[in-house]
Formats: C-alpha cells, sequence, structure tokens
C-alpha cells in the first residue's frame, strides 16, 4: 500500500508542476492579449490553481524526499537512466522557478490595474 501511496504522490507533485507553470503561462498570454479588465476578472482563479498548486508541490515534496532513494534514484541506478532522472528534476525546477515569477510578475500588473 505504501508503494502506490508514494507513487500516487510523486505523479500528483508532477501534475501540480504543470498547473503551476500553465496557469501562469496562460496568465501571461492575457496579460499580454487582452485589456486589463479580462485580465482582473481571470487572475483571480487562476491565481487559486496556481497556489494550490504551489502548495502541493511544497507539501508533496516532503515524502517525494524521503522516499527519493527507494522509488525514483535506485529504479534509475538499476536501469541505467540517473541522466535522464537528473534531467527531469531540473526541468521540473526550471518549471516552477519559471511559472512562479511569471505569475508573480502578472500578479504586479494586475494590482496595478
Amino acid at each position: 500500500m505504501m508503494d502506490v501511496l508514494v507513487i500516487l504522490n510523486n505523479y500528483f507533485h508532477d501534475v501540480a508542476t504543470a498547473v503551476l507553470l500553465s496557469s501562469a503561462v496562460i496568465l501571461f498570454v492575457l496579460s499580454r492579449t487582452v485589456g486589463d479588465d479580462a485580465l482582473v476578472r481571470a487572475y483571480p482563479p487562476l491565481s487559486r490553481f496556481a497556489r494550490v498548486a504551489l502548495v502541493w508541490i511544497v507539501i508533496g515534496g516532503v515524502p517525494r524526499t524521503i522516499f527519493f532513494t527507494r522509488y525514483e534514484w535506485d529504479p534509475a541506478a538499476v536501469k541505467g537512466i540517473v541522466p535522464a532522472l537528473l534531467v527531469k528534476h531540473v526541468l521540473m525546477a526550471a518549471a516552477v522557478a519559471v511559472g512562479t515569477v511569471m505569475w508573480v510578475r502578472v500578479g504586479k500588473r494586475v494590482r496595478r490595474s
């Protein structure tokens, strides 16, 4: 049962990263293409998605870190795909960083409106 819970946590942790980045990209595109009124209306619901995703990334990262060796590193080492695992984690960290920066920048524009 623990195996299933850890694997589900890791999956939803990755999904949360995608949700954060996609919410930020949508907000960024809206900030470039629609008027301030539409952006101000879209910002709260998309921010909720981003906030929940960010919270899940932090909370879900705890068990992921605890069980990293057993469920990610060891299987990658056995299969010889450690470089792919490293690339995946670098890309995921970059997605979180870029998504957060985009979200904050659009938030500043919304507050000025």
